[in-house]
């Protein structure tokens, strides 16, 4: 089954105090990783590039199976990046990650798969929770693409939920939950790396 990936990447990464998504992570940078992982499973990752969008735009196109589109108002916030971002889909369902999480890696992507081939006719939602927090990725059907672009650009993707079958997928993995916005956060990251 062909599944894309939707990579919300255009923040200002404020709270970290510099550009966190090249800063290095393993043997590349956060973004490139997060790239990666999204491909050991799915078909075509889209990123939604914002901020140094042009310098981010010349990364991701060295990787194949990458397309990105630029959000203009990515001071708006991440929802309007997904608005951006969910008129490429082109497969039945799709994730969203975020650029910043390099740690949810190929086999979280899968686990998430079997629950939907298990109760895709049930579901349009499926979402991760750790410790009744919720997670990434997320996979959503196409029909929630309506309502997504339905939404003010200044909405919530909680806001989408509510229109549609969500089922939470109680997963005792904190690298669902676990993204990098400031500098502690990024050494905890490291340190866990060693």
């Amino acid at each position: 089954m062909k599944i894309d990936c939707l990579i919300p990447a255009a923040g200002l990464s404020s709270r970290m105090g510099q550009w966190k998504l090249t800063l290095p992570y393993r043997e590349s940078t956060i973004i490139e990783t997060c790239i990666k992982n999204t491909l050991g499973i799915c078909s075509r990752a889209i990123i939604v590039t914002g901020f140094r969008g042009e310098e981010l735009q010349r990364i991701v196109e060295k990787i194949p199976g990458t397309v990105s589109v630029s959000n203009k108002n990515y001071t708006k916030g991440m929802f309007s990046s997904i608005k951006e971002g969910v008129p490429l889909v082109e497969s039945d369902w799709f994730f969203i990650t975020m650029g910043d999480m390099p740690e949810i890696d190929e086999s979280i992507f899968r686990q998430i798969l079997d629950y939907m081939y298990k109760d895709e006719e049930k579901y349009e939602i499926f979402r991760p929770l750790y410790k009744e927090k919720r997670g990434h990725p997320v996979l959503l059907h196409k029909n929630t693409i309506k309502t997504i672009l339905s939404e003010p650009i200044d909405s919530e993707m909680k806001n989408v939920f509510f229109y549609h079958k969500v089922m939470e997928l109680k997963m005792d993995l904190d690298e669902t939950f676990r993204d990098i916005d400031t500098p502690e956060e990024y050494q905890i990251i490291l340190d866990a790396e060693l």
